[in-house]
Order: C-alpha cells, then structure tokens, then sequence
C-alpha cells in the first residue's frame, strides 16, 4: 500500500501533488486546480500549535500534506471532545465552507503538520469551474459525519474496551503503513482516551490486556496491533481469551 506519510515533493502545483490521488480532485483538470488554487500558502505548524481556533472567522479550507491534526471541541466543563483526526489528503473546515459559519471546532497539530491553506474564494471558485467536484466533497463530509454519530452512539451503548477495538480498527483503514501484517497507530494513548471519552491510566490497563491476548503491542512507544481478527470480535462485543 502507499505510504501516505512521507514529505510530497511539489508543494506548489496541486495537480502534480502526491495526494492528489487520494483527495476529492482526485478526476478533476489539472490545469484547473493549478489556475483556481494559486493563491494557496503551504503552511508548517509545530506539535501543539493550532491551525484552527473555535468559533474563529471561517478563512478557508486546510489541506493536510503531511503529519496529523486533532479536531475537537471545547465541553461546558473545560474538558475537550475529540471529533476526528485528519491526516495526509484530509480536509479541514468543509463544514463551515457549506455552512458559511465560522469555524465550530478547533485543530491542532498533534505533530509537525505541512498543510496547504486554500482560502475561501478560491475552494468557492473551483466548485463553481467544476461542479461535479461538489458530489466528492459531500461524500467526504457525510463521511465524517457518520463516522461523528457513530462514535457518539458507541459512547452511549458500548463498553469502554469494544469503543477502544472499533477507534483501533477505524485508524488502521486510514493508515497506510503496513508491515508484515502489523499496523503502526500513530497516537499517543492520551489522545486515543480522550478520542473515548476515558482516562489514560484506564486505557493502560486495556491496552495491557490487548496486549496479553496478542491483540496490541507496544514498540518503541508505539501501539502497533498485531491481530485484526480479535480486535474485531471484540468490537463487536464478542469475548477474545486466547
């Protein structure tokens, strides 16, 4: 499979880009995108610095190159919610664009992220040029969406272990460095208790159980999962003891 975790090597033309295969204008004309997005900066954000504040006025559209980026929200009693994460070739600020709404989320670099800014006139102008794009771009957000209310229905009816199997199993689909079978997850265990709604020590001892049953291993500091068939049996609330 592609690694989609490596450094593109033309981060000015969209249409040679690396990602672009992966992306919503993955059909459309290159000389269009090269035309629309001209006025697109290419922007680096250290682990920790945000891309995104709530409630800022909507910009534009984020593209991310490389690394990985925290979306969430902020909770009533200080505690922040995590939405999703985006990786390389994932877009971030659809939802305010359709909705013409300021941003209502926040994004952070969860580590060193190259990502591409498109402002809002230009992202507007190519769904103009090239209609059909509209279609990639809703499924990319309905997407999201779905997979937004699942999580929160997983929250309300599954145990904390089958929530933590089905995060695992939806990482490894995204991830696409793969090696002898074995898939790298590349989150640190406080953001994927916080993706669950639960605590790192907590997660710790299901991870330590996972890893008892050969599910999940730790490398390097890494969570690396092992045995795709257990993770799913348990996602689905059937026991794995051996």
């Amino acid at each position: 499979m592609t690694n989609r975790t490596c450094i593109p090597e033309n981060k000015n033309s969209c249409s040679q880009c690396w990602l672009r295969e992966f992306s919503v204008f993955k059909n459309c004309p290159p000389e269009l995108m090269d035309e629309v997005f001209v006025n697109k900066k290419v922007k680096t954000f250290s682990k920790g610095e945000l891309l995104i504040s709530e409630a800022a006025e909507f910009k534009g559209v984020f593209c991310v190159q490389q690394g990985v980026v925290k979306i969430f929200i902020g909770g009533n009693d200080s505690k922040e919610f995590t939405l999703w994460f985006a990786r390389p070739g994932d877009f971030i600020g659809l939802d305010s664009f359709i909705n013409n709404e300021n941003y209502t989320f926040s994004a952070v670099a969860v580590d060193e992220v190259v990502s591409c800014f498109i402002p809002a006139s230009d992202f507007k102008s190519i769904l103009t040029k090239g209609p059909a794009i509209s279609i990639g771009l809703m499924k990319d957000l309905c997407d999201k969406i779905n997979f937004i209310e699942d999580r929160i229905t997983s929250i309300s009816k599954r145990k904390i272990r089958e929530q933590f199997a089905e995060i695992l199993l939806s990482l490894s689909m995204k991830n696409k460095k793969i090696h002898d079978g074995e898939v790298h997850v590349d989150f640190a265990v406080k953001d994927l208790a916080n993706v669950i709604g639960t605590s790192k020590n907590y997660l710790d001892k299901i991870i330590s159980e996972f890893s008892d049953l050969k599910v999940v291993a730790m490398r390097d500091q890494k969570l690396i999962i092992r045995d795709f068939d257990k993770l799913s049996l348990i996602a689905i609330g059937e026991e794995a003891y051996s």
